[in-house]
């Protein structure tokens, strides 16, 4: 079985039309547990990742465009700059 669940807030249809909805990431992460959910979308900044960490009961979030963008931004995330 899975141990560990990823999920984008965005649909394929929706590409870059829309935001990512952490609200729904939050009901999903809520549904899976006592599996452990990561979330990913829109996470362009320190700012964006402890903003989605809060909003949402997700074990973990993921960083990718956000990371193509700006590649230091793991640096950024773990010092809080």
């Amino acid at each position: 079985g899975a141990s560990l669940v990823t999920l984008h807030g965005r649909s394929r249809e929706q590409r870059y039309t829309r935001v990512a909805d952490w609200e729904y990431i939050d009901k999903c992460a809520k549904l899976a547990r006592p599996l452990p959910l990561l979330g990913n979308g829109d996470v362009l900044s320190f700012e964006d990742a402890n903003s989605a960490r809060e909003k949402s009961g997700v074990a973990g979030i993921m960083v990718a465009r956000g990371a193509l963008i700006k590649p230091w931004i793991f640096t950024e995330i773990k010092e809080q700059r």
